[in-house]
C-alpha cells in the first residue's frame, strides 16, 4: 500500500521535475537533503512522454546570449551537468559546436548575433567570427546573402534529452522517491498549514510542492487562484535524410528577416546517435500556432513544414529536403516580453514553487538545485530576480 503523506510532492515529471527530485537526494552544496521515500513525483502522462515542452530527443546547448545573466547561468550550469555525467556512460552533452549566422542587425525571440557576441566578450566564453564565403565553405550551408556573417561558439552543442531524463529518474527512484505516472492532479486544498492533493485514485499530503508542468502550469495553479500570462507556442520539427552520409553540421541557427508566410528563423542539429542514423533535425523557430491554453491544441498540417522544406532546399547541401519524422512540440513562453521563463514562488507561505516557460534544457540539472533549494530553505545561492512572477505576470 501507498504511503499518502510526503514531505515534498513534484507536479510533473518532466525535465525540471525529475531534475528536482534527483536534486533532492543528492547530498552537496551545504544544502541538506530529503530521504527519497518522503518524495512524489506525479505525471500525468508516462513518464518520458512527448505531450509537452521536453519533447523530441535533442536540445541545443548553448553559451550565447543577449542577457548576460542568462549566459552567466550556462557557465554555472557546467558542474551540475558534470555531475550528472558521472551517473551514465552515455554522453549527455555532445560538443558539436554552435554556429549562430545570418543578418547581425536582426533582433528575436532568441537573441541576436551582435548582442550575443558583446555578452560573450564580457563573460569571457570564446568564439570565431565567420563571413558568408567561411560559413558555406567550412559548414555545407547555400546560397546565404552576401551579407550575412556569424560565429562559430565551440563548445556549443546537442543535449541528449531521453539519456538526461533516465539519469534524473534512475538516481532519484534509487534514491526511494516514489513515481506515479498516468496520474492527473484534480484538485489541491490547504488544510491546517499542509496541502491535500487529489488525484483519481489517491489523496496525498505535503508541506511543500514544485509545480513543473510546462505549458499546463495553469491547470495546477488555479487551485491557488493564480493564472499565469503565458503564449502557448505549438511548434514542429522534422528530420531530413542525408544524400551524402560524410556531411555533417554542427548545431545552428539562423537568423533572417521575416518574410509574408513567416518569421523566417530556423535552426538545427548534426545527425545524432540516439536518433534517426543517417538524419538531421532541423526546425522553424515559429509557431505553427498560438494558444492561451494548451486545450486548445491542434495538429499541424503538411503547411506548416513547407517552410522548413523550403530552406533546406535552397541552403543546405546533401540533404533530402522533404521532411520526415515530423513531430511536434509545445512551449509557453511569458506574454510578459521582459521576461525569459519564470522560476519562483507562488504562494505566500513559499511552499510551493514553479518553473514554466522558456527554454530550459540548458539548465536542468541547475535548475532542479534552484528548486531544490527554495524548497528547502526558502532561498537559492543563485540569482533567479529576472525569472521572479510579480503581479503583472499574473491574469
Amino acid at each position: 500500500r501507498m504511503k499518502t503523506n510526503y514531505k515534498l510532492i513534484i507536479i510533473g515529471g518532466g525535465l525540471v521535475g525529475l531534475s528536482t527530485a534527483y536534486n533532492l537526494v543528492t547530498n552537496y552544496n551545504g544544502y541538506s537533503t530529503i530521504k527519497g521515500e518522503d518524495i512524489l513525483v506525479l505525471e500525468k502522462n508516462k513518464f518520458f512522454n512527448d505531450k509537452g515542452s521536453s519533447a523530441g530527443s535533442t536540445r541545443q546547448f548553448r553559451y550565447q546570449y543577449t542577457e548576460k545573466y542568462m549566459t552567466e547561468l550556462v557557465i554555472q550550469s557546467i558542474p551540475d551537468w558534470q555531475k550528472l555525467q558521472q551517473f551514465t556512460t552515455n554522453n549527455l552533452i555532445e560538443h558539436v559546436g554552435s554556429l549562430w549566422f545570418g543578418d547581425p542587425k536582426l533582433p528575436t525571440t532568441e537573441g541576436g548575433i551582435n548582442p550575443a557576441e558583446k555578452t560573450m566578450d564580457k563573460t569571457g566564453v570564446p568564439y570565431s567570427n565567420l563571413n558568408k564565403t567561411q560559413i558555406e565553405n567550412w559548414y555545407q550551408f547555400k546560397n546565404l546573402p552576401d551579407d550575412y556573417v556569424g560565429f562559430y561558439q565551440k563548445e556549443g552543442g546537442a543535449i541528449n534529452l531521453p539519456e538526461t531524463l533516465k539519469t534524473f529518474y534512475s538516481q532519484a527512484s534509487i534514491a526511494g522517491v516514489q513515481m506515479l505516472e498516468n496520474t492527473p492532479v484534480l484538485d489541491i486544498k490547504k488544510e491546517n498549514g499542509k496541502y491535500t492533493i487529489q488525484t483519481g485514485e489517491h489523496e496525498f499530503t505535503t508541506e511543500k510542492i514544485l509545480v513543473s508542468t510546462g505549458a499546463y502550469v495553469n491547470d495546477i495553479t488555479k487551485y491557488f487562484d493564480k493564472q499565469i500570462k503565458l503564449d502557448i507556442w505549438d511548434m514542429v520539427s522534422a528530420y531530413f535524410e542525408k544524400t551524402n552520409p560524410n556531411i555533417d553540421y554542427p548545431t545552428w541557427f539562423a537568423f533572417q528577416q521575416p518574410n509574408d508566410e513567416n518569421s523566417n528563423l530556423y535552426y538545427g542539429f548534426p545527425e545524432m546517435d540516439w536518433k534517426y542514423k543517417n538524419y538531421i533535425r532541423v526546425a522553424p523557430d515559429y509557431p505553427f500556432a498560438i494558444y492561451d491554453s494548451p486545450s486548445e491544441r491542434k495538429k499541424p498540417t503538411s503547411e506548416d513544414f513547407k517552410g522548413t522544406e523550403e530552406w533546406v532546399k535552397n541552403h543546405m547541401s546533401d540533404l533530402d529536403s522533404n521532411a520526415k519524422f515530423k513531430s511536434t512540440c509545445m512551449l509557453g513562453l511569458p506574454k510578459n516580453k521582459n521576461k525569459l521563463l519564470y522560476l519562483d514562488f507562488i504562494t505566500d507561505d513559499k511552499n510551493v514553487v514553479v518553473q514554466t516557460g522558456g527554454w530550459a534544457a540548458k539548465f536542468a540539472p541547475t535548475f532542479g538545485k534552484i528548486c531544490s533549494q527554495l524548497l528547502i530553505n526558502g532561498h537559492t545561492d543563485y540569482n533567479i530576480s529576472h525569472f521572479k512572477i510579480e503581479s503583472e505576470d499574473l491574469k
